[in-house]
């Protein structure tokens, strides 16, 4: 009787492994605060330097006063299990995960004025049930 039961768990745990993808610039997919902060000092990282570090921002902005933004985004996203279970899925399906984002600003002198990273839990349901 184990072996149905390892088979099952690990049958599970194949689906959930192959149901992970991420997108967005992977230079700040293990970024943390303390990270960013020893990267990036206000009023004296020029531009040149954070795009050496961090590649190309996703969007740039520009400020009537001639200040820019980059803005970085990381997503790591897992397939829900119910994905995976027949009919159920018809019912709820979807993923979870985390999403990363790092918005640098820069004055006309190309410097680094004031940066933020943050972290949030992102949900994406499908189905007749979604919350």
């Amino acid at each position: 009787m184990a072996a149905p039961a390892n088979v099952i768990v690990a049958f599970l745990a194949s689906l959930t492994l192959a149901g992970c993808a991420s997108s967005g610039n992977q230079s700040i997919a293990d970024a943390t605060g303390e990270t960013v902060s020893s990267q990036l000092v206000k009023g004296r990282t020029h531009q040149t330097e954070v795009r050496r570090i961090y590649g190309d921002p996703i969007k740039t902005s520009f400020a009537s006063n001639g200040n820019e933004s980059w803005e970085y985004e990381f997503s790591r996203m897992q397939s829900k299990v119910t994905n995976f279970i027949p009919y159920v899925n018809l019912v709820h399906s979807g993923a979870e995960g985390d999403k990363k984002s790092l918005v640098v600003l820069f004055d006309r002198q190309k410097i680094v004025q004031d940066y933020t990273m943050s972290t949030s839990r992102v949900e994406v349901s499908r189905g007749l049930i979604t919350h």
